[in-house]
């Protein structure tokens, strides 16, 4: 038993090292910027309803959607990792890797509140930067989310992309609510329920084009016997 459990721990150094390194560095991050903005570790480590002792569903639906975003990432980097031998998909796969950074991209943004003009973590840390404005975050997402389109566009157009059409679709209603100040109804449940309409619809297609890509992969990778097995199984 011991031996074995010596055999896994060394076999799975190298993995370890992997994940547990970026945890290190990150408690060393959290320490230097307590040191430096004077806020508690505490409040750093803590879950954010029992700092402020207040209702425990504070931020419930903006945190179901980082979940989404994150598993949106997740999914995308999987799947990368998965495809990349492949050459057949080498489009598909840059396309992945792409999607998978800009989805943290945007995953780190609602996490973090970098583009709030009101209260944001950019504010925080950097006081003395004052030119990085709501706007001009905007801005920048545009010109990176229209460089990606443009670079991928023949890829998207062979998917099913109606659902990241939806995605765009529902981002660009919450973030004209927001850069007009449209006060309709409820303010809120307009502006944050279209995007969390948004950020399900953006999971939905890559969940939907890597299992496809990855179950095509896996299918051309059989013999002929087995794929004409596979093939009468489904008809059946």
């Amino acid at each position: 038993m011991i031996s074995k459990l010596f055999a896994q721990i060394k076999t799975l150094f190298p993995i370890l090292i992997k994940l547990y390194t970026p945890i290190v560095i990150l408690l060393f991050f959290v320490v230097f910027v307590s040191y430096k903005t004077g806020v508690s570790i505490n409040d750093f480590m803590n879950d954010p309803a029992a700092i402020a002792k207040t209702n425990p569903f504070l931020g419930a639906v903006s945190n179901i959607g980082i979940l989404f975003w994150c598993a949106a990432a997740s999914i995308c980097f999987f799947s990368f990792a998965l495809l990349r031998n492949s050459s057949s998909r080498n489009n598909l796969t840059i396309f992945l890797l792409a999607s998978g950074f800009l989805t943290t991209i945007l995953l780190l943004d609602d996490l973090f509140l970098f583009h709030e003009e009101n209260w944001n973590s950019r504010e925080f840390l950097f006081p003395n930067v004052t030119f990085l404005s709501e706007k001009i975050f905007f801005i920048s997402y545009l010109v990176i989310v229209l460089c990606y389109l443009t670079k991928f566009i023949r890829v998207i157009l062979k998917t099913d992309f109606v659902l990241l059409l939806l995605a765009f679709l529902f981002f660009g209603i919450s973030i004209s609510i927001d850069f007009f100040n449209i006060s309709l109804f409820d303010y809120a449940i307009l502006e944050d329920g279209a995007k969390l309409f948004g950020i399900v619809s953006w999971f939905g297609y890559f969940s939907v084009i890597c299992f496809k890509a990855i179950q095509q992969e896996m299918f051309q990778n059989y013999d002929s016997e087995t794929r004409q097995g596979i093939s009468n199984l489904n008809a059946e």
